[in-house]
């Protein structure tokens, strides 16, 4: 039956008597209508007709027929089961409210109680979508059945957004009424920025004014939801937004107001998010900046070098006339007067800073002498002059070679030497100044010390003990005074007998007793005691080698105080009796808690420590000296260094046959670059000091092009090198002579090893190291702004980081098709140049390997431990698959702006740790496509890494996108702390 359809149902009964009976109808107990009846013969037959309209609420229910009379007889009963076929009255579909892009959810469809089942189907903007899931059927009213169907969807994303979702029932002969509901999704996503514009365009003249906009897509667009900021400015700016764009509008342009521009999107969906930036150029006439220096000494014959510089943008021209008003140019007298520009720093949106420099090679008499004007000029308004006198009246040179003789520092003088400067002719003299660092800001005039000409060192004595202090030397003359030089220099401790520390012995046992040390809570303080082998002059420290207590026959023992690495001079000698009767001494050493270093002065080589906390009970500790076998001792790692040794036997495997090293010779460098004179090079300052080298600023004449003097990076040795040292130098010198040029690795300009000091000149990269950069930028949970990048002041971005990764790959790439391999990659082995652009530098480690398939080391150089392969730190094993292991810690240092790798463990427990399969997890701040890239370079199987070509080709895509793959307002200083343990991990 159908629902609502009309049903006439006949109720038949016969042989009935007499003819009073009565067919009734039951529908569920409703009464049905009347009876008719017809005799035949003494017999009657009854009917009843009954007009029936199926309801839903009628299925299952069941119709009966009964005959009975009035005084109650009935007879039996006819039955008929009702199977009433009903539609879903509605379809409703369920939804969230809101929900984020990138999340999937399920939408809801259900039937009301229908006969039989219904059946749906979803769509999605008008289209039917396939449904991998099946409907659900329960029971519902009346004995029929509801159905539930359900939709998956995919990742949204905001094209999703205001979509309609729709559910309907699939029409029958039964159903044919459209029946649906829908739903439309909020799909709420992150600010989407088109390019922001800037109007007019091109440069604007100071006092100009102009109109930056920007737009974004976004959901939910809550008011001022996109705000300007100028990168690098914590200042706050207003804006007008309306309707998705933000309007930004500088009135009287000022040159402050120069800089990279942005617009910050934060709508409520994380993370907040940049637009691309836009940079606003400012135009404004040039000013000379160094007024001060308005006069130059030089006698008859000599140079002489006056200096302008001019700030201004567009580019200033610069230049001079000579005291007669003639301008002056390179052809004015070719060779001996000539004009050297250079940008000293700036770009086209900040503006440039010229130096140009006027070189009169040599003065020759009076007719040089006199009043120099510098012009400096761009377009934009006025002319700025500079007036400089030159005059035969000379000024000392600073001071060279200033340095403090730290074989003499005791706790309370300190030696500090110096080697005049060039005195032209005019008698000098010096002055000798110091103050205490952690006490004053500035000299005291009053306390300075003058020293006469000739003289080339001055003691400085009454000094407090354990004081950090700085020493300044300047020369002086008739003229004037020099630049002053300046140097720190830290006095020893008191020594143990001041302090009231004793070191005894009892003379029957042989144990040594130390007591008063200080229990003052200071951590850094300690006692070392030092010793020495029966039979044998030196003195050794005791280090924690020792792990059991052995016999020793002991001689002589002293003492030394120490804060940390730095010791007061020794006591004297106590003799430790029964020697010849070879007793010896057991000792045991008391780790007690925190830092006081005790090391005896033995007949072996022992360093004992007695660590503490706070005050201790007793007054003496007593000590039982182990027995030791040299042969026993191993190296120690110091945790807090990058570069540690490898006691381990190398040798080059070689596929040929392979040279030897070369020789500490100079003979050993070929002539294929050209020395460069001496002559031409002037040192500066000193840039930085390493293991053996340091690392000088110079101005090279001519070394680029004839007649422009050249910025360039000078690298020498120290005074206390040795011929090991020299070597290595030369090696480095050698290596570097063989590279073509790469604009990813520093350029060799030429070198100086026709005599001491060797020279080797390369180009000079402003910004210094790479990780000295990327800690510099970081700040409290966000980048600091620092100036002079890109040329202008501004924060490092997630692009900044990626290009120098790209730099470095691209360098290590052209490295490894030249067969070499630099075996030192480390963020502090990358300078960074003027415009940020990247390059691999430090070859002391890097080898040739050409005709060779893998190399290992022949010296026991200490090496960087946690930069290493694998396969180098265990097998000593150098590839260039070994270089890209270091490439991927680098580039995790790249990301963590400079954090020590494995911060959280010693030396021995990184080795196992890596043995075991383990590398270091994703920083929170880094996209995993970053990540992996570095997993990749920390496979164990060294033929399994990408190679760096393919690296360069990755970063190169991810610089081409719009997506952040280091989300810097996400890095947190704090999870890369670096935490080793006081534990017996600290030792190899």
């Amino acid at each position: 039956m159908t629902e609502d359809a009309l049903t006439t149902l006949t109720c038949t009964a016969d042989m009935g008597y007499p003819d009073d009976w009565t067919l009734v109808w039951s529908n569920g107990g409703s009464p049905g209508p009347s009876t008719s009846s017809s005799a035949s013969g003494d017999r009657y037959s009854f009917t009843s007709m009954l007009d029936y309209t199926q309801r839903r609420q009628d299925n299952g229910n069941i119709i009966t027929c009964v005959a009975q009379r009035d005084s109650g007889t009935r007879s039996s009963e006819g039955t008929l089961p009702i199977d009433v076929q009903f539609c879903a009255e509605a379809v409703s579909v369920s939804c969230p409210s809101s929900t984020a892009s990138g999340s999937i959810v399920q939408l809801s469809c259900n039937s009301g109680s229908s006969n039989p089942a219904t059946s749906l189907v979803w769509s999605k903007n008008n289209v039917d979508q396939s449904n991998p899931s099946q409907p659900v059927f329960t029971d519902g009213d009346y004995d029929g059945r509801e159905t539930t169907l359900r939709l998956t969807t995919g990742a949204l994303t905001k094209a999703d957004n205001r979509a309609v979702y729709q559910c309907c029932l699939i029409k029958t002969s039964l159903c044919t009424v459209d029946m649906c509901d829908s739903c439309s999704l909020n799909v709420e996503y992150r600010p989407e920025f088109s390019l922001p514009t800037v109007t007019p365009t091109g440069p604007i003249v100071v006092g100009g004014s102009l109109v930056l906009s920007c737009s974004a897509e976004a959901n939910p667009q809550p008011p001022d939801f996109i705000t300007w900021e100028k990168i690098g400015s914590p200042d706050s700016l207003t804006s007008v937004y309306s309707d998705g764009t933000s309007t930004l509008t500088l009135s009287s342009i000022s040159r402050d107001q120069a800089g990279s521009y942005r617009c910050r999107g934060n709508n409520g969906v994380p993370p907040v998010v940049f637009s691309g930036s836009v940079d606003v150029i400012v135009h404004y006439e040039v000013s000379i900046l160094n007024k001060v220096d308005t006069s130059v000494g030089a006698k008859d014959g000599y140079d002489a070098t006056l200096v302008c510089e001019g700030k201004g943008n567009p580019l200033p021209r610069m230049t001079w006339s000579r005291p007669d008003g003639v301008e002056l140019n390179n052809e004015t007298d070719p060779g001996r007067i000539f004009q050297v520009d250079t940008i000293h720093e700036g770009d086209d949106v900040f503006g440039f800073t010229i130096r140009s420099t006027l070189h009169i090679n040599p003065v020759t008499g009076t007719g040089d002498y006199g009043s120099y004007t510098c012009n400096s000029g761009n377009g934009i308004g006025m002319v700025d002059t500079l007036t400089v006198v030159l005059n035969d009246k000379v000024t000392p040179l600073p001071p060279q070679d200033v340095s403090v003789d730290q074989g003499t520092v005791t706790a309370t003088s300190v030696t500090i030497t110096w080697r005049p400067g060039i005195d032209v002719g005019e008698p000098q003299w010096f002055y000798v100044n110091i103050r205490e660092v952690d006490t004053t800001t500035g000299f005291d005039p009053s306390t300075r010390v003058r020293i006469a000409d000739g003289v080339v060192m001055h003691v400085i004595e009454s000094l407090s003990p354990y004081t950090k202090y700085e020493i300044e030397v300047y020369a002086e003359n008739a003229n004037g005074v020099s630049q002053n030089v300046r140097r720190t220099a830290t006095t020893l401790p008191d020594t143990p007998e001041k302090l009231d520390i004793s070191v005894t012995t009892n003379q029957e046992t042989g144990i040594i007793s130390v007591g008063g040390i200080p229990q003052d809570g200071d951590t850094l303080s300690c006692l070392r005691l030092e010793a020495r082998l029966t039979n044998q002059d030196d003195w050794f420290d005791y280090g924690e080698c020792l792990e059991t207590n052995t016999d020793l026959a002991l001689r002589e023992a002293r003492s030394r105080y120490c804060y940390g690495d730095l010791c007061s001079q020794a006591t004297t000698a106590i003799t430790v009796a029964g020697q010849s009767s070879n007793a010896g001494l057991i000792a045991g050493i008391a780790i007690l808690a925190v830092m006081v270093l005790i090391s005896i002065a033995l007949n072996v080589v022992v360093i004992m420590y007695v660590k503490r906390r706070g005050p201790q009970p007793e007054t003496k500790k007593r000590i039982s000296i182990p027995k030791f076998k040299p042969e026993d001792k191993r190296p120690v790692i110091n945790e807090a260094e990058e570069y540690q040794d490898l006691d381990v036997p190398l040798q080059i495997l070689a596929v040929g046959g392979s040279p030897n090293p070369a020789a500490s010779t100079y003979a050993s460098i070929s002539e294929t670059l050209a020395e460069f004179s001496r002559e031409k090079l002037t040192i500066v300052r000193e840039l930085g000091q390493g293991a053996f080298g340091k690392v000088l600023l110079g101005n090279a004449n001519g070394i680029v092009q004839q007649g422009t003097v050249t910025q360039v990076a000078v690298k020498t040795l120290r005074d206390d090198a040795d011929i090991t040292e020299r070597g290595d130098l030369l090696r480095e010198l050698d290596f570097m002579k063989k590279l073509p040029s790469h604009s990813n690795v520093v350029k060799l300009l030429g070198f100086c090893i026709d005599r001491d000091p060797i020279y080797i000149i390369m180009e000079y990269m402003s910004k210094g190291q790479l990780k000295e950069l990327l800690t510099s930028s970081r700040g409290k949970g966000k980048l600091q702004v620092y100036s002079n990048l890109h040329g202008r002041s501004k924060s490092l971005t997630s692009k900044d980081l990626i290009k120098f990764a790209t730099d470095v790959a691209d360098g290590m790439a052209f490295l490894a098709s030249q067969q070499c391999i630099h075996r030192d990659l480390a963020a502090r082995n990358v300078l960074v140049g003027e415009n940020m652009i990247c390059k691999v530098s430090d070859f002391g480690l890097a080898r040739d390997v050409k005709n060779m398939r893998v190399y290992q080391r022949k010296s026991e150089a200490r090496l960087p431990i946690r930069w290493m392969a694998l396969e180098s730190v265990v097998d000593d094993v150098y590839t260039t698959e070994s270089d890209l292991w270091s490439y991927g810690i680098l580039l995790w240092e790249i990301v963590t702006l400079g954090a020590r790798p494995y911060p959280t463990m010693s030396f021995k427990t990184m080795i196992s740790e890596l043995q075991e399969g383990y590398r270091m997890p994703r920083p929170e701040h880094c996209q995993d496509e970053l990540y992996q890239m570095m997993l990749a370079c920390w496979e164990e199987e060294p033929t399994a890494r990408p190679s760096f070509t393919e690296i360069g080709q990755k970063l190169e895509k991810l610089l081409e996108g719009a997506h952040d793959y280091i989300t810097l307002s996400d890095y947190q200083e704090f999870d890369y702390e670096v935490t080793i343990p006081d534990s017996p991990d600290e030792k190899i």
